[in-house]
């Protein structure tokens, strides 16, 4: 490497501080040892993937001790005017149906949906619903006990989601080029892997993804995509200290009252 490089921080999240070094390398430094488990993880999952997925994703070239290089992948956060509905719907529908080999299916986590709805139903109570109006207050409950009452929120065949299919981790230019940022790829509900989209752009353009993706029931998808949005948001909050960054937290309380003053 240049004796002087030329580093260009990229950003953080919970787990890693990114940079950018010659325009041409990224350099992940993982913040704690899990987040070590998360990277070793992800690393894996794309030896696997990458030539499976329709568009680029990160090609891990070294791992060190304290960080780890992937080759730099060009492009911004995508916007609604560059985020091609049926593209996004080809990569997820790629995405969803890869096999991996029974190593790395080991590797891959898989959380029961109904235990951990549960849980954060409990967390919700406990430590949200009280800092919210009577009336917010009432539909947070209503949105975890309408989840839980459909069983076919629960009869869904567990898939390999990307887990924070998010405009930030969507690169683009004139088009799509690539997605990054597997670090919670798992075993999940392929419905899950909508949600971060319809947090960034809203129902409507989610609908169009999803009828190109050929999901087989719109409404059961727009409802839960409202449910995972509140979920994260509790997620934020309850998790966030010691952890989110600045603003994070504040940004997750207007969100939260947001979706539960929808329809």
């Amino acid at each position: 490497m240049d004796p002087d490089p030329d580093w260009t921080f990229l950003g953080e999240g919970w787990c890693s501080r990114v940079y950018l070094v010659n325009d041409e390398l990224v350099f992940k430094f993982p913040k704690h040892a899990e987040a070590w488990k998360e990277l070793h993880r992800e690393i894996r999952f794309l030896e696997f993937a990458a030539d499976k997925l329709p568009l680029a994703v990160p090609r891990y070239l070294h791992v060190a001790p304290e960080y780890a290089v992937y080759q730099y992948l060009r492009g911004r956060a995508v916007d609604p005017d560059a985020a091609d509905a049926d593209t996004l719907a080809e990569f997820l529908r790629a995405m969803h149906g890869l096999n991996p080999d029974p190593e790395l299916r080991e590797l891959l986590p898989c959380e029961d949906r109904r235990a951990v709805a549960e849980e954060y139903f409990v967390r919700a109570e406990r430590e949200i619903a009280p800092k919210l109006s009577t009336q917010e207050a009432a539909r947070l409950r209503r949105e975890f006990e309408m989840y839980l009452i459909r069983h076919e929120n629960f009869l869904f065949q567990p898939v390999v989601v990307h887990g924070d299919f998010a405009a930030d981790h969507i690169l683009a230019d004139d088009s799509i080029k690539a997605v990054i940022d597997f670090g919670d790829v798992s075993w999940g509900d392929p419905d899950y892997d909508f949600m971060y989209l319809f947090v960034d752009f809203g129902w409507a353009f989610v609908e169009k993804i999803a009828r190109s993706y050929g999901h087989p029931d719109l409404e059961r998808l727009r409802r839960k995509c409202r449910y995972f949005a509140i979920v994260d948001q509790i997620g934020t909050i309850v998790d966030g200290p010691g952890q989110a960054l600045a603003g994070q937290e504040d940004a997750a309380w207007r969100r939260l009252r947001r979706f539960l003053q929808g329809d």
